[in-house]
């Protein structure tokens, strides 16, 4: 295993900068990506909306939101789509990324799905969340290397079945032994954000403890999607999300907002000024 100091690249924002999606005239919601997300249940019903609200402040076109066992009303969410799985079933949706996890539950019915996307090679997937979980239970690794998993320290510790406190003492090595497990590219969340490739770990220099809020990671995993959507590489996509996730947290500190205040909501509502002055090079 690699010691805790192992060099690790860090990306700044004139790399962030450069992974951005272009933005053209020729533009339309098609061009800009269909996202299916599979989250948010009756338990938790707010996962599935904060990731689709982060999806759609990410650019993606269209964002349908497919829940378990609980409705979410289009009247008060006019800007997703919203598919009633006891009705219509996600494999006839047209979809550009699918996300599957914040919120959906650890149930047989979320092992099908990953098999499924396993089965039809899908390419563009994140799983969050209850899909990691439904993963190490159901020994569902190693996933395509076009996928991107997004553990926190207590879901990789799961996956990998050792204590939290392991990964926390050596978040490098443990990111890296995760990577070659799971065959994809893996972002771990946490006092520093690490994204591993199949080469190299990477830090992410934004960020802070504002961040530790229910419902950001569903902000993140919506934001990925919504990259992945419009093509972005995985590795860049997930680079890219952790990047402007982590810098709504130090604009946030930068107006005099306490750490102990934001939330995931606020996460989503910063995105746009993060993505303007980034694209600005303000």
């Amino acid at each position: 295993m690699e010691k805790a100091n192992d060099p690790v690249r860090i990306l700044k924002k004139s790399t962030a900068r450069k992974l951005l999606p272009a933005v053209s005239a020729h533009d339309n919601k098609a061009t800009r990506g269909r996202s299916l997300l599979l989250a948010g249940s009756a338990q938790y019903p707010g996962a599935g909306i904060l990731a689709a609200r982060g999806a759609l402040r990410m650019g993606s076109g269209y964002v349908m939101l497919a829940p378990q066992g609980v409705t979410v009303s289009s009247l008060e969410n006019p800007d997703f789509l919203v598919l009633d799985l006891k009705k219509d079933s996600w494999q006839q949706q047209k979809f550009d990324a699918l996300l599957c996890g914040p919120g959906f539950g650890v149930t047989a019915f979320t092992a099908e799905v990953i098999r499924e996307l396993k089965a039809r090679k899908v390419e563009r997937v994140v799983l969050d969340a209850d899909a990691l979980t439904v993963c190490a239970e159901q020994d569902l690794f190693p996933l395509p290397a076009t996928w991107i998993v997004t553990p926190h320290t207590g879901e990789l510790a799961r996956c990998l079945g050792v204590e939290a406190e392991e990964i926390a003492a050596n978040r490098y090595g443990f990111v890296r032994i995760a990577q070659e497990l799971m065959g994809c590219v893996v972002l771990l969340k946490g006092a520093q954000t690490l994204v591993a490739g199949p080469n190299r770990v990477y830090g992410i220099s934004t960020g802070n403890a504002a961040l530790a809020k229910s419902g950001t990671g569903d902000v993140l995993a919506g934001i990925i999607t919504a990259l992945r959507a419009q093509k972005v590489p995985p590795l860049r996509a997930a680079l890219l999300g952790a990047y402007v996730h982590g810098a709504t947290a130090n604009l946030w500190k930068s107006r005099k907002r306490d750490l102990l205040s934001m939330t995931a909501s606020d996460v989503v509502e910063y995105l746009p000024q993060v993505l303007y002055k980034l694209r600005e090079g303000f």
